[in-house]
């Protein structure tokens, strides 16, 4: 049976929200990269590099810590390897490498805690992601990691999704398994 128009009316009333939602965020998106320019949005002030043992609640961040790290709760916990974390450090090098649309903008000589800001594949909206490896001696090691939206919470998810596909990344590398 063809849908008649009350079918056509709800059907367009279901999508006018989420489709009014995405064009706000769009808009707003390339409103701020037309302001601001590339240059500008891969820098970050220092109050953008996170503290882990200062942090604050945010709603624009996921944040995974080790146990008893980071100051606010997170989101998820860290794994722990049984590699020290020099190792660690290597193989997070190796895994960021092939990041698309990532800078590095801050860190430290030895990598213990770096800052890098990663756009957005359609919007190219910059996070700011900040980790900081944690060794745990004998062998051990972890990290805290936050991915910050910087304007705002319409990631759709984003931050969360980065953190826990670098993290299965990591781990791969670590252990030696290919990436399936």
């Amino acid at each position: 049976s063809a849908a008649g128009p009350t079918d056509l009316r709800l059907v367009s009333q279901i999508f006018a929200v989420p489709l009014c939602l995405v064009l706000l965020a769009s808009s707003a998106g390339l409103g701020i990269r037309l302001t601001m320019g590339r240059a500008a949005s891969d820098q970050v002030a220092e109050g953008e590099i996170v503290d882990f043992a200062a942090l604050k609640p945010s709603p624009y961040r996921f944040l995974m810590c080790p146990p008893h790290f980071c100051s606010a709760a997170p989101d998820a916990e860290s794994p722990v390897f049984a590699v020290g974390w020099e190792r660690l450090r290597d193989a997070w090098s190796e895994m960021v490498a092939r990041q698309p649309r990532l800078k590095l903008v801050a860190g430290d000589g030895d990598l213990d805690k770096i800052t890098y800001i990663q756009h957005g594949a359609l919007l190219l909206a910059p996070d700011i992601v900040t980790i900081q490896l944690v060794p745990l001696g004998e062998g051990k090691s972890s990290f805290a990691i936050a991915s910050t939206s910087r304007y705002g919470a319409f990631d759709f998810g984003e931050n969360r999704r980065r953190v826990l596909a670098w993290t299965a990344r990591l781990q791969r590398i670590v252990t030696g398994r290919p990436e399936s």
